[in-house]
């Protein structure tokens, strides 16, 4: 699990793999990489509120792959802070920022800015904070969609900063207002079913992290693996299953299916 305040440029690589292949994935990263804190007692549970504007800009931007676009998102995991993410991609590159606030203080700090004390963030939290309430007025943000799924993430014990994940069970249900349900009071439904996810199964999102070079350890699991990177979003995914009649992205619908027989 990530730290509370976040700034951080990374590139990322997205691979949409059969589940009979994490084992054997997940073994190549070991000799490499540990559990990250919150992995260590297994996969942990993500929830995430996507906001959106009401003609769903975002989404459109997504689904078009806009060299230029972001997303806004209010993430919780099992306990504890809410955390307030703007993530810009620009080309290949991520930029990701992150602020969190206490569960009490949500939607409130959203609504009224003015109620949130300054004191309680560092110096990135504030900017992060700033630049989440910006572009939410920017775009007059509403809940689009809430995304869960189960993560088991490791990081590289050999580069500054390298990180692996695999995102199981991808679900989606419409939003309860503003509330990020981390129980099943909303109805939640598969998003990584076949032809949804994009693949003629069902499957796993694996992500590769890296902020420079990519290690040399993760280009032998590409090679490895004949690993096929392909544009996935979890959220254009699973807006697609709460609300069917929005756009459709061809480039992810109709991908090359690799062969993983």
């Amino acid at each position: 699990m990530e730290q509370a305040s976040l700034h951080i440029e990374r590139y990322e690589m997205k691979y949409r793999i059969p589940l009979h292949m994490v084992s054997v994935i997940r073994d190549a990263v070991l000799r490499y990489c540990v559990p990250d804190d919150a992995n260590k007692g297994g996969r942990y549970l993500i929830t995430s509120l996507y906001l959106d504007s009401p003609d769903r800009r975002l989404y459109q931007d997504t689904a078009h792959r806009s060299p230029r676009r972001f997303k806004l998102r209010v993430r919780r995991y099992s306990t504890g802070n809410y955390f307030l993410e703007v993530k810009r991609k620009v080309k290949d590159v991520i930029a990701k920022t992150r602020c969190g606030i206490s569960a009490e203080s949500w939607p409130t700090a959203f609504h009224d800015p003015t109620t949130v004390d300054p004191a309680l963030f560092d110096g990135i939290g504030a900017r992060a904070y700033q630049e989440f309430i910006n572009k939410s007025l920017a775009t007059m943000a509403e809940p689009a969609t809430l995304v869960r799924y189960e993560r088991e993430a490791y990081v590289s014990t050999t580069d500054d900063y390298a990180r692996v994940t695999f995102d199981h069970n991808l679900l989606a249900a419409a939003p309860n207002g503003w509330e990020v349900e981390i129980d099943n009071s909303v109805r939640w439904q598969p998003a990584d079913t076949p032809g949804n996810f994009g693949l003629p199964f069902s499957g796993v999102v694996l992500e590769l992290k890296c902020t420079s070079t990519v290690p040399y350890w993760m280009a032998d699991l590409v090679n490895q693996f004949n690993l096929k990177r392909s544009g996935f979003s979890k959220y254009q995914c699973c807006l697609d299953r709460v609300e069917p009649r929005r756009l459709k992205a061809p480039s992810r619908l109709t991908s090359l299916y690799p062969s993983y027989v």
